[in-house]
């Protein structure tokens, strides 16, 4: 029996011993608990911002009593329809239900507009939105609902979804791959002994960022022919756009990826600090869905991360086609990040693992 204790002691040291292992089976999943439940816990609910126009009648009444009523609802009733039907492409609001004219003594036809590039975010709220009118309704007599997305910039989820998964492969490349590859070089002497070669060492440098902008674009590449083979994806926007903006996300991924490996002193805590720094930017920063039902709070941290400028950079020209005059300010961004983490490698980079 000692000896069976002695060696469940050894490994609980072991344990403690391993950062890396600390990183894994604790605060990794700690990560998703606070994210999670900062976004969507706390008893917090979605607030749906719905629009109501059209014919008036006891049923649309009904209808816009629950919206009024319910905590989750933000209800905007107008006779305007073209002023609601703009706020909802300007992402004012999730959805605008529009009633039109019962016949025979049934329920009035509705309608509901949404904006599909709210991807995942969309599905939620017509659900939502088809639950309240079918409650109201409670099956008495036929009841007609249509789902109509909104004609103006209107795009498809694949359209949504494939430019932030750019984004996050760009920055799992920079972040990730750099800092950990710049580290184990370290360890292993690789650096010190390019250090020592005739090989310039800014050519060395310059040498490593241009192969990674290759990786960059060759991923991307892959990333849309895959979406493009299976989904039929396509990028609505100008090429030299597009590829300004990889290479602007490239770049800033790759300073910062630099700025981990300049403190990191192991491969296992470099992977630790750009995993702790990835996660949470992958939940905040609208990849997967947008942000908006996220808590007030918590909105202008998100608008501040730098995958957020990324996915904003990457997705504003490949889904609506837009220039380089409309995605100037998360570019700019990008150069600033790109600046800030370049500067801040410099200063503190080491060639050499071993203490000075």
């Amino acid at each position: 029996m000692r000896p069976l204790l002695a060696m469940i002691v050894a490994n609980l040291k072991m344990t403690m011993r391993n950062r890396g292992a600390i990183f894994w089976n604790l605060l990794f999943p700690a990560i998703f608990i606070v994210i999670f439940g900062m976004v969507f816990g706390n008893d917090q609910t979605i607030t749906i911002a719905v629009g109501v126009t059209g014919a008036d009648s006891e049923y649309r009444q009904q209808v816009t009593y629950v919206f009024t009523e319910g905590d989750e609802f933000d209800l905007h009733e107008s006779t305007d329809r073209a002023a609601l039907m703009a706020d909802l492409e300007d992402g004012e609001l999730d959805a605008v239900v529009e009633f039109g004219e019962s016949a025979d003594n049934a329920f009035p036809p509705a309608v509901v507009h949404y904006n599909q590039a709210n991807g995942p975010t969309a599905d939620i709220v017509n659900s939502v939105i088809q639950q309240v009118l079918m409650g109201v309704a409670q099956a008495e007599s036929p009841l007609e609902v249509t789902l109509e997305p909104v004609n103006s910039d209107s795009v498809s989820f694949i359209e949504f979804f494939v430019p932030g998964i750019v984004a996050m492969s760009l920055m799992n490349s920079g972040m990730i791959g750099l800092s950990t590859t710049f580290t184990t070089w370290r360890e292993r002497g690789i650096l010190r002994r390019m250090r020592l070669t005739p090989f310039p060492l800014p050519s060395f440098l310059l040498a490593r960022i241009l192969s990674q902008v290759v990786v960059a674009f060759a991923q991307t590449l892959i990333l849309i022919g895959l979406a493009t083979l299976l989904f039929d994806y396509r990028p609505t926007g100008n090429i030299f756009v597009i590829t300004i903006a990889i290479l602007a996300v490239s770049l800033a991924f790759l300073a910062i990826g630099f700025a981990i490996s300049s403190v990191a002193r192991t491969t296992e805590s470099a992977a630790g600090i750009s995993n702790l720094l990835v996660f949470p930017m992958l939940f905040l920063s609208g990849v997967f869905f947008e942000t908006d039902s996220a808590p007030e709070w918590i909105q202008p941290l998100t608008r501040l991360l730098p995958l957020r400028f990324a996915v904003d950079a990457l997705r504003e020209p490949m889904t609506r086609g837009a220039g380089l005059i409309d995605i100037w300010q998360p570019l700019l961004a990008l150069g600033v990040i790109f600046a800030l983490a370049l500067a801040f490698a410099a200063r503190f980079f080491r060639w050499d693992s071993r203490a000075a």
